[in-house]
């Protein structure tokens, strides 16, 4: 499984010619990323001097962003396997009867999965602002790249969302999923600035 191996191995698979991993899988590794770092931010917070408010909602938020982290890291596996699904169905014989519509199903399949990631990642920005504003402050840093990794995710996998759709014949689907599509890039984005607003606040003060 991709998400087992030594980074070194996973980068030389990355930049090999063959399609899978890509960008996708490299967007939900984006995600895990930001969640780690936010695990980090959170547990160096713990039992600090002047942290002690902060503490409670802080073991919530780790909690959670550590079981982002390893969704993230389980669809890095999974946006491979749905992508080889899609070269599956075109690589069967153009008169077979079912080509068409298993060629669509993929497309499907296949968008399922960096929705997710985009899913998660926007939830990881969510987490990224509360940590940036109440993490120990001499993380901040730590807490801006992962809202940075988290924000990269989430666009990388709305890149290959527009790809699929490219191809994907149902229009009334397609139309839905742009919406989603644009929904998610824009509060990613709003996301971001956000937690960059309090990193530079934090950084400069």
């Amino acid at each position: 499984m991709l998400k087992d191996m030594k980074l070194s191995e996973f980068l030389d698979e990355l930049a090999s010619p063959s399609p899978a991993p890509g960008g996708g899988s490299a967007s939900a590794l984006l995600c895990s990323l930001g969640a780690s770092l936010l695990c980090m931010v959170c547990q160096l917070t713990f039992g600090k001097k002047g942290y002690e408010q902060s503490e409670p909602e802080l073991r919530k938020v780790f909690e959670e962003a550590d079981g982002l982290r390893k969704a993230a890291e389980g669809l890095i596996d999974k946006d491979a396997v749905a992508f080889n699904g899609v070269m599956a169905a075109y690589k069967m014989p153009k008169e077979d009867a079912e080509r068409a519509t298993k060629i669509q199903n993929a497309l499907k399949n296949a968008n399922s999965v960096p929705l997710e990631v985009a899913r998660i990642g926007i939830r990881i920005l969510e987490l990224s602002k509360i940590v940036a504003f109440k993490g120990n402050v001499n993380s901040i840093s730590d807490a801006g790249v992962a809202a940075l990794a988290a924000e990269a995710g989430v666009r990388g996998a709305l890149l290959n969302v527009r790809v699929n759709l490219k191809s994907i014949k149902n229009d009334r689907l397609k139309g839905t999923m742009l919406i989603d599509v644009k929904r998610m890039d824009e509060k990613g984005r709003g996301l971001l600035e956000e937690v960059n607003g309090i990193v530079h606040f934090k950084l400069t003060n």
